[in-house]
């Protein structure tokens, strides 16, 4: 049986950390090519050493500990990570976190391979520009996010023509929470996610709801869809992750527990032919499945991640820039939990008033209009 050829981006992370999971429970079907880290390097070389990689791609490396590399081809920046891949490679796993893989995603969708996309900020921002890009060079992009995944799966059923498709949210920890206590809510409780465990990045975006506001223009670029086509309601369960609500009145749904593993695993194997250390779900031990509709008081970046959907162009990316600055601004303490969401808001106004919104951006378009902002960002103290 021919081994899959992997290359995993991010391979440090909770994504990276779920595939080497998976190869760990079926190395005979696998050979790890090729892995990556940001900066930790001490991570990357055990994951080289327990997995027999050859080539690993560090981003900021600690030039003092050069010598425990001497073994292995190193990449030394981002902008070699593309060279790790080569012809015999089967399978790229995308799990480097925000915009710092995007001149990369865009190398990577050129050379025709199949890409499990844990990205969703790199496909705002370039939009239906990168899956027509992979499309033109016979790529294939396969979202690992589990409503994304469960999305491509419902409709890879082929059941007919849809109306809509509906992703579900948690609620994050602060479903039930006071509204009068959102300005008091500090970073470790912002941090405690009810259902996943993830990093902090997506972890307050959980928590104000902008990865749901993200998901949705990701799936509206993905899937193809109009606007009207998408939408996400609360399921505190987490048990259902999307739902596909076909013209002849009937919906098709993907339930399986919380574990990356699974929408991962489906990248490799069918679901029937998959062995992982997971149990089966039992709907038994759940007294009820709840269903809520999102607030827009609580969580009001859902309200503005739609608006700017629809004003489209560059106004996505904007979006999600200025999260990835506020959000790194509220770890850091210098504004409040409350402030990300609005402060996105002024500036996104601002903006817009002082830049042409070009409606197909590319590259340097998102480059330059990123520059802006770094340096024309408002921040009320």
């Amino acid at each position: 049986m021919k081994k899959i050829n992997l290359v995993i981006y991010g391979a440090t992370g909770s994504i990276g950390g779920s595939v080497l999971s998976i190869v760990r429970c079926n190395k005979k079907k696998f050979n790890v090519q090729g892995v990556t880290c940001n900066k930790n390097y001490n991570k990357l070389i055990k994951i080289a050493e327990e997995f027999d990689v050859k080539k690993l791609g560090i981003n900021k490396r600690i030039k003092s500990e050069i010598k425990k590399l001497k073994k292995y081809h190193v990449y030394e920046d981002i902008s070699s990570f593309s060279n790790i891949c080569d012809k015999k490679t089967d399978v790229i796993i995308f799990a480097i976190s925000g915009l710092a893989g995007l001149d990369l995603i865009h190398k990577l969708c050129k050379i025709g391979k199949t890409i499990g996309m844990a990205n969703k900020e790199c496909i705002i921002s370039i939009g239906q520009n990168l899956t027509k890009l992979a499309k033109k060079n016979c790529s294939i992009i396969v979202p690992l996010d589990s409503e994304h995944n469960s999305i491509y799966h419902l409709l890879n059923n082929n059941h007919g023509p849809f109306e809509s498709i509906t992703i579900t949210a948690s609620g994050g920890p602060f479903r039930k929470l006071p509204l009068k206590s959102f300005n008091n809510i500090s970073v470790k409780q912002a941090l405690s996610h009810p259902i996943w465990k993830m990093g902090k990045k997506i972890s307050i975006d959980s928590a104000t709801m902008v990865n749901k506001a993200l998901e949705i223009i990701e799936a509206k670029y993905l899937f193809n869809l109009k606007d009207s086509q998408i939408d996400a309601i609360i399921h505190p369960q987490a048990l259902i992750h999307a739902m596909v609500n076909y013209k002849n009145g009937v919906t098709t749904a993907l339930l399986n527990k919380p574990d990356m593993r699974i929408p991962i695993s489906s990248l490799f194997f069918k679901f029937n032919d998959y062995a992982n250390k997971t149990k089966e779900l039992n709907l038994l031990e759940y007294s009820k499945l709840e269903f809520h509709a999102i607030n827009t008081k609580r969580y009001p970046a859902i309200k503005l991640g739609k608006e700017v959907m629809k004003i489209g162009g560059l106004a996505p990316n904007a979006f999600n820039y200025l999260n990835e600055i506020l959000v790194s601004y509220f770890l850091k303490g210098v504004i409040k939990f409350s402030d990300i969401t609005a402060l996105n808001e002024i500036n996104l106004e601002k903006i817009f008033s002082k830049n042409t919104n070009i409606m197909s951006p590319n590259l340097m378009d998102i480059k330059n209009i990123n520059k802006w902002i770094d340096k024309n960002l408002y921040l009320r103290n």
